[in-house]
């Protein structure tokens, strides 16, 4: 099961907090919320607090961003459900969001306080992006944050249909009810809302929970319904009374059904019926010795020692009587267990017997059409048709697709496309070899490529038309992008429009796009590319976009990103060796990096140039890293990367700062001057280098330029860590130093690889400190791994104490290996303490064997 985190709104003063949850997702805050949890967010013990106010207006600012980013400002499949979710936002009663994540907590052993305190971190570094965004107006800065996630863009996101624009990810208590509050009074019971007010005066002996926003209420032994405002919906006049449930049924639309009700089960003399909780008319009469909902508007209703299946208007749905109940497989299948048999008696919802079947041999095809797939009593695959007859057997492999109305299937090498709600064969005199739907149902109905022996095309089966007439000049048929199919020919490529039913021009050749939120297709044509945008409207791919097309070019896959790349080539080798001249400053700096990542100096150092004449800062300070690094014979020029730092820090480039720090302190190119050192670290931290503020740890950690400061070390790396520079080994010393054991263990825990921990471990373990008990033999382990990463004196001596001849842990073998140790590596051991008043001349092994005599 997944562990959760669990969203609560709570007044900051009071305490008072709004009785639902309002969400509860995995592991985390979701992306297209994070905003809303930003705005003072804070821990106090394992909590998490945030201001609603504020993180509605963060939230509004992201939304409106995405909303312009994907035109959705007009579309009422995204206002509807964002309004909602803002109103639901800004009518809570109280001032502050309450994030408890003890579930997610419970994981790690690390204190459950510390890990709040990261996750506020975390979610203050992550917020730095989407200000960022916001203020760019680009979706760019949240690349990472939206790869994490898994999706491609947060228009995937927000269009996931549980997801429903963000609505989806809250508790439907709180936005689809009022919320009402039972309240008792002289034994008698009523309703108030949030605040207190009466809703309903104490009255009813009994109101049960409310679900979908309907209570049950009882009076003088009757019951009946209540609603959250106080309308009494059924007066209580029944015998009893279930919970109101929903039943749905109809034609389903973007995966919901035509028709809902909210119904209950209500008993009049001993006898249940169905009563709708809209008219209170009752949809099954009070009749039945028992009715059970199994699912949509099915029932099973029992007479005597018999059931019927019927439905919400009580009309039969089998017309057969059953000892058992009614149980119900998937959306279309009704069954009744076989005495005596593991077969089951099935049918379809429209109450046609299918047949006598095992258990997951039946699978469901469009209009009550059904195929029996292979199994012990049958080889091949069999197709049976709504009214229970067999279409068809010996079958070799079905097609079918849940949104698609039609189906194929093969058999003996022949392909055959069916038409249930006609039932009808299509195309028969085709010849069809091969038939591909690939993931055309994602934009498509009933639309297949057909591969017949006169060419291939595209076929409409449900309306029973060619869109693309076969042609023996069409090699291949591909989807390619959304409603754009890919036609391979001879000499080259063409693209199907779905929308239109149009076959474009020939191109060289036809791929997916690059930028996906502006454009649809790459048209290649000889030495040109051409790109078609969403307008539909065909436009030449410039220089400066070249740039952009190629440092994005991931975003091409396969046989699309190979000719990318080949018409790159061609286009930089027709353009010339100062094609970088066209890019885009981001475009340029990209491109640079892609060739330091390449090892290309030369070729980097010339783009860089041009970013260093146009005074980009990160280009000034990729180029002075270059030319600063000494161990470069060749482009190594001391004096024009320190010239060029000095612009980048004076345009603000952090990594600049801080690289002028390290040359101030060592003295590289220029005199050493510490104070210079201190102020370039610092500006680079105050611009969020998390390494300037590291270096300044360092500084006053070893204190070799500065008089050494254990607390401006450890202010200074704790500032570096918000920023993910982590000096995890440096801050346990000096906790360890504070004696503040308790801020040492979490620190240790966190060192997975062990690189520090053990040599703090064995003390603690040895001495029983930071709530550690004392264990021995955990202790030698752990000096044992420290001994594995440095030289430790103190663990050198601790071990031969510990496998000294008197103590009970004695170990012959291991006492001569760390007693040789000392001796090879001068460390000082203590003679006297280990129980040997001096050594002696022998050699070692008759030593040892001496000492270790019983």
């Amino acid at each position: 099961m997944a562990h959760r985190i669990y969203i609560y709104n709570i007044d900051s003063q009071s305490g008072e907090s709004y009785p639902y949850y309002l969400g509860e997702w995995n592991y985390e805050i979701p992306p297209l919320l994070l905003p809303l949890f930003a705005s003072e967010i804070r821990a106090k013990g394992k909590l998490l607090y945030a201001n609603r106010e504020a993180g509605i207006v963060l939230l509004r600012q992201f939304y409106t961003l995405l909303a312009d980013e994907y035109q959705l400002h007009y579309k009422k499949a995204y206002y509807e459900p964002v309004n909602q979710l803002f109103d639901l936002l800004e009518n809570l009663p109280y001032d502050t969001f309450l994030i408890d994540g003890t579930d997610v907590f419970n994981m790690n052993e690390e204190r459950k306080s510390e890990q709040a305190k990261d996750w506020v971190i975390e979610i203050q570094q992550k917020n730095k992006s989407y200000l960022k965004a916001t203020k760019s107006q680009s979706l760019k800065p949240l690349d990472s944050i939206l790869k994490a996630s898994g999706y491609q863009n947060f228009l995937e996101a927000l269009k996931t249909d549980w997801i429903n624009y963000g609505l989806g990810y809250w508790n439907e208590d709180v936005y689809k009810h009022d919320y009402a509050e039972v309240f008792a009074e002289n034994d008698v019971k009523g309703l108030k809302d949030i605040k207190g007010n009466i809703i309903t005066p104490a009255y009813y002996d009994e109101i049960s929970e409310f679900e979908d926003g309907i209570a049950v209420i009882q009076k003088n032994n009757k019951f009946g319904y209540l609603d959250t405002k106080g309308t009494e919906i059924v007066p209580p006049t029944y015998d009893d009374a279930s919970h109101a449930f929903e039943i749905y049924y109809g034609l389903v639309s973007d995966y919901d059904y035509e028709f809902k009700h909210l119904v209950g089960c209500v008993t009049s003399d001993a006898k249940v019926g169905l009563i709708n909780m809209v008219d209170h008319q009752l949809l099954i009469p009070t009749i039945y010795e028992e009715l059970t909902h199994l699912y949509g508007n099915y029932f099973n209703a029992k007479t005597g020692s018999t059931y019927t299946l019927i439905d919400h208007k009580n009309e039969n749905v089998i017309n057969q009587d059953s000892e058992t109940p009614f149980d119900f497989d998937g959306s279309e299948l009704f069954f009744i267990k076989i005495a005596g048999t593991s077969k089951r008696k099935y049918f379809n919802n429209r109450g046609v017997y299918i047949g006598d079947y095992l258990e997951d041999v039946l699978h469901v095809l469009p209009h009550n059409f059904f195929y029996v797939k292979p199994n012990k009593g049958n080889k091949k695959i069999e197709i049976i048709k709504s009214d229970g007859k067999i279409l068809d057997t010996e079958i070799d492999q079905v097609i079918t697709l849940s949104n698609y109305q039609t189906f194929v299937y093969r058999k003996a090498k022949k392909w055959f496309i069916y038409n249930p709600i006609n039932e009808n064969y299509l195309k028969e005199d085709a010849n069809i070899q091969k038939i591909e739907i690939d993931y055309l149902a994602n934009f498509f109905k009933d639309i297949y490529i057909l591969y017949t022996e006169i060419g291939n095309g595209i076929f409409d089966a449900f309306n029973n038309h060619w869109l693309l007439e076969p042609n023996a000049s069409y090699l291949k048929i591909e989807q390619l992008e959304k409603h754009f199919l890919r036609v391979h020919l001879k000499e080259g490529m063409q693209y199907w429009d779905g929308q239109t039913n149009q076959l474009s021009p020939i191109y060289e050749y036809v791929s997916e796009v690059i930028d996906h939120h502006n454009d649809e297709l790459f048209l290649y044509q000889k030495e040109e590319l051409f790109c078609l945008d969403k307008l539909m409207k065909i436009r030449k791919i410039t220089p400066e976009e070249m740039g952009k097309c190629y440092n994005r070019k991931e975003n091409l896959r396969g046989k699309d990103l190979a000719f990318f790349l080949k018409y790159y080539t061609g286009w930089k080798s027709q353009t010339g060796a100062n094609y970088f001249h066209y890019f885009g400053n981001q475009s340029l700096y990209d491109l640079g990096l892609d060739l330091l990542k390449n090892n290309k100096i030369e070729e980097a150092i010339e783009v860089l140039k041009i970013g260093a004449q146009r005074k980009h800062p990160q280009m000034m300070t990729e180029l002075a890293m270059i030319y600063t690094d000494t161990e470069d014979q060749v482009h190594a020029n001391l004096a024009l990367g320190l010239e060029l730092y000095e612009k980048a820090a004076k345009l603000g480039e952090k990594n600049a700062w801080n690289n002028l720090g390290y040359h101030y302190q060592n003295g590289l190119g220029c005199e050493k001057d510490i104070d210079k050192a201190v102020n370039a670290y610092t500006k680079a931290g105050e611009l969020d280098n998390g390494l300037g503020w590291a270096n300044l740890g360092d500084l006053y950690y070893h204190g070799q330029w500065v008089e050494k400061d254990e607390d401006k070390a450890l202010d200074y790396y704790l500032k570096a860590q918000k920023l993910y520079y982590f000096n995890s080994d440096k801050i346990a010393d000096i906790y360890f130093t504070k004696e503040d054991y308790k801020k040492v263990l979490p620190l240790l825990k966190k060192d997975y690889d062990e690189e520090f921990s053990p040599i703090y471990y064995a003390i603690m373990y040895e001495l029983g400190l930071g709530g550690l008990k004392i264990n021995l033999k955990k202790a030698i382990s752990y000096y044992e791994k420290a001994m594995q990463i440095g030289v430790y004196h103190h663990a050198v001596n601790q071990l031969l104490y510990y496998y000294r001849p008197a103590s009970e842990y004695a170990n012959e073998a291991q006492f001569a290996k760390w007693y040789a140790y000392a001796e090879e590596n001068n460390i000082e051991i203590d003679l006297k303490v280990l129980g040997l008043e001096k050594q002696r001349k022998d050699s070692l092994g008759s030593f040892f064997k001496n000492l270790f005599k019983k």
